[in-house]
């Protein structure tokens, strides 16, 4: 009997000293080298190792002796022969290190509720300390905390949500900044030190392999995101600009043959045209503006025409100016040409008062010139454009091209038909727009040659009804002390028109 057991130990010993031989290693069982997935997969010696720790120790009475235990006879049994197998020993390991599996072990039902999260054997807290720097957590406040319920108010119960899983997130941030506090010494890994690990290309395929979020979000439809062909088109800049204002209006009064204060009924077409072409480029301006009124009134009192003209203007204002020494300011020089288009006659005669090239006035200048354009941010729309020229040094010319018309009307001597006077001059253009529907547009024009003074205020206040319709009222007040004077008026001049009709800016 005894020979038996020595012969079957002897058997036993030599299957363990040949088993490891007889099975092929792999490489994850090489890396393994210092047993750890052996420690952690094997069960039964987990369960010894916490019954030992579970069991309470054994009792001693003082005075008492402990009886020895009595010897048995060993060889009437059979020793119990404990075999621990790892699993590095039944299954292969596949290159990133976890073991290969059989089939069908996957097709059991206790398989059939499992989910991603069922597939983590570890715990946060339980893995090896890294310092990632995030030493303040993210909640920082330095008020005083006030109780309240977080869940106040919720329509959908916390236990359903992640807020469990954000809580133990912040719970485990929380015990990892305690210990770097408290054990500094005992950190020996940092994530700054991990970065410049080089990756292995398998870590990008196993995480595409086993991406759980994969399969549950896609498209129903693939879109191409490729960008499509798009013609480059080269954008210049421009330096020129244009910009215009047309107006159509009209006016009407009647007046009854037994009104008490009399009066004569008369329609007025009024026609208004403002083409502005500026020209802009570094340091270099070239403003030009072309402007043509026309206003026709029918004349019942006139036994000779059934029609009148009333103001007739063409006129071309420019200037040229490069950038001086301050900003807004610039050296300019600008000349002005106004004349008229048709013959203009007195009521009940056929003397010719003004036509075409009679007069003609020019006025040209040298000198500074200021520019303003203001935006006004607490009201929209509103803007305000200023052009302001000073001409220390300019002239003015008058000149009559029609022989019929008198030249001492305009202040020119007998038996000539021009004149030159040597001056300054100050012109002001002035564009104010109220809101978007009220504008205001003024002109002055001042010249002197310290003897005698010319100078003109027009005012035309735009009010626009809809995009299309207006109400304009006109005013002109114009000062000319070289012309005889008038017994009322003596040399203020007065033109005023008040009309509704069609208005179009570009």
């Amino acid at each position: 009997m005894l020979k038996t057991t020595i012969m079957r130990q002897i058997g036993l010993f030599l299957i363990f000293l040949i088993a490891p031989l007889s099975i092929p290693k792999t490489a994850a069982q090489e890396i393994d080298s210092l047993k750890i997935f052996e420690n952690i997969t094997d069960i039964e010696k987990l369960i010894r190792q916490r019954q030992v720790q579970e069991a309470p120790p054994p009792q001693v009475v003082p005075g008492t002796v402990t009886p020895l235990p009595q010897l048995q006879d060993t060889s009437k049994y059979n020793p119990a022969i404990r075999v621990t197998v790892p699993l590095d020993y039944l299954y292969t390991r596949k290159e990133n290190g976890t073991l290969q599996l059989p089939d069908n072990l996957f097709f059991t039902t206790s398989l059939e509720g499992l989910t991603f999260l069922d597939t983590i054997f570890y715990n946060p807290l339980f893995l090896p300390m890294i310092f990632t720097g995030k030493m303040l957590p993210s909640d920082l406040n330095f008020y005083p905390k006030k109780e309240r319920n977080i869940y106040r108010g919720l329509l959908i119960s916390p236990d359903k949500t992640f807020a469990p899983k954000l809580m133990h997130s912040a719970f485990v941030d929380s015990v990892r900044r305690d210990f770097y506090k408290s054990y500094p010494d005992r950190v020996k890994l940092s994530v700054f030190d991990l970065e410049g690990l080089p990756s292995s290309s398998k870590d990008t395929e196993v995480l595409e392999t086993f991406n759980p979020f994969k399969e549950l979000i896609s498209t129903e439809t693939s879109y191409s995101l490729n960008a499509p062909q798009v013609e480059k088109t080269e954008i210049r800049r421009r330096y020129w600009v244009y910009n215009g204002d047309h107006s159509f209006q009209l006016s009407q009064s009647y007046f009854s043959p037994n009104w008490h204060k009399g009066g004569t009924s008369n329609f007025t077409f009024v026609n208004t045209h403002v083409l502005r072409m500026n020209y802009r480029k570094e340091k270099v301006r070239f403003n030009n503006t072309f402007e043509w009124r026309l206003s026709v009134f029918t004349a019942p009192d006139d036994t000779i025409r059934k029609y009148r003209i009333g103001d007739d203007l063409i006129r071309y204002y420019g200037d040229f100016g490069l950038d001086a020494f301050a900003k807004k300011w610039s050296y300019s020089t600008n000349l002005d040409v106004r004349s008229q288009l048709f013959n203009n006659y007195p009521t009940n005669s056929n003397e010719i008062r003004s036509a075409f090239l009679a007069p003609l006035y020019v006025n040209g200048g040298v000198g500074l010139k200021y520019n303003l354009d203001k935006r006004f941010e607490k009201v929209r729309h509103r803007r305000v454009r200023l052009d302001l020229h000073l001409a220390p040094l300019s002239f003015n010319f008058r000149y009559i091209g029609n022989e019929k018309v008198s030249v001492t009307r305009y202040g020119i001597e007998e038996g000539k038909k021009h004149t030159m006077d040597l001056g300054s001059t100050v012109t002001a253009n002035l564009i104010y727009d109220f809101n978007r529907y009220i504008t205001w547009n003024s002109r002055l024009k001042y010249f002197t040659s310290y003897e005698k003074v010319e100078a003109e205020f027009e005012n035309t206040l735009n009010m626009a009804l809809t995009n299309a319709f207006s109400t304009r009222f006109f005013l002109n007040l114009r000062f000319d002390d070289s012309v005889p004077p008038d017994p009322k008026f003596k040399y203020l001049q007065i033109t005023q028109l008040l009309s509704f009709g069609l208005n179009y800016k570009w």
